[in-house]
């Protein structure tokens, strides 16, 4: 994003198209731990993924001066498409939701990278975004109206490390994806009708690549991909992203992107055919936008 920057985005799950199936119960599932969790799971991440950048540094202290540091600020919008598999307790199915059913459903959201990097190449990448999504749905297989709402949030932070090629610039990067979503149903079909409240929050591990190359002093394309979660501990089994696209770098302090993202996860928790069941297995994919300040 901005000069050489472009941010990890934010992705979100509305429920604006939902097959169900089993036999509800009334209860919420909300876990109770969610604070305990979050603090731990943001604690791994900055200790993961800050040790690299620091140890790159301090081994290239004596060819950059301390304070030869370039930030990078942007604020950027993504317009998804999202298909796949949720289940909450005993009530599950597919979901299927076009940019426009996303944008009627938004309540609130936001979406925020950031990158800090030294002069030796060391460099921290943080993102924020999150989306507050109200409305109602219709299950696909006509079993009855349900309304939903959805919080979904994504923070994200990364060491890493540039190889400055000339006119080409990689950028190996590795930290954690910090996922968090809260989801809140009323379904109204006969002896199906219910009210199911779930959510969970977890943290997956990822390692990926960055590679940019400049076409012309305003012009350059990129690429990135990473992979992550492996079920390592309250990790998701899968997740998976890719990224390619192009940045107007115009002006001397700012940049317009316009990319193409896709990104995978698939997690569940609890135990599968009861209340404690929580399953989360769905591609995003769509164009971003988005401007970076550099200073």
């Amino acid at each position: 994003m901005g000069g050489d920057q472009t941010p990890m985005l934010y992705r979100f799950r509305p429920k604006s198209a939902v097959g169900l199936q089993g036999i509800p119960e009334r209860t919420s599932t909300r876990s109770i731990l969610f604070p305990v969790r979050l603090l731990r799971a943001v604690a791994i991440a900055i200790f993961a993924t800050l040790l690299w950048p620091v140890t790159a540094q301090e081994a290239q202290a004596e060819e950059s001066s301390p304070e030869d540091w370039e930030f990078v600020v942007a604020p950027y919008l993504l317009l998804p498409s999202i298909d796949g598999r949720t289940t909450t307790g005993r009530v599950g199915g597919d979901i299927a939701v076009d940019p426009g059913g996303i944008f009627s459903s938004l309540q609130f959201g936001g979406m925020l990278h950031a990158e800090a990097r030294h002069g030796s190449g060391a460099g921290v990448m943080v993102d924020s975004a999150f989306m507050f999504l109200g409305d109602g749905a219709t299950g696909r297989r006509g079993i009855g109206r349900l309304d939903a709402d959805v919080f979904q949030g994504i923070f994200e932070v990364y060491g890493t490390y540039r190889f400055d090629l000339e006119d080409t610039k990689i950028d190996p990067y590795e930290g954690a994806r910090i996922w968090h979503i809260d989801t809140e149903i009323n379904l109204r079909a006969g002896s199906l009708a219910g009210r199911f409240d779930s959510g969970d929050t977890w943290l997956d591990p990822v390692v990926g690549l960055r590679v940019q190359h400049r076409l012309s002093p305003s012009w350059r394309v990129q690429a990135q991909g990473d992979v992550g979660g492996f079920g390592i501990g309250v990790a998701s089994e899968f997740t998976w992203n890719v990224m390619g696209g192009i940045a107007y770098d115009g002006w001397e302090q700012t940049s317009l992107f316009l990319m193409y993202r896709v990104l995978g996860v698939d997690f569940d928790s609890g135990t599968r055919g009861t209340s404690s069941f929580f399953e989360y297995d769905t591609i995003t994919q769509g164009p971003l936008l988005g401007v970076g300040y550099r200073f």
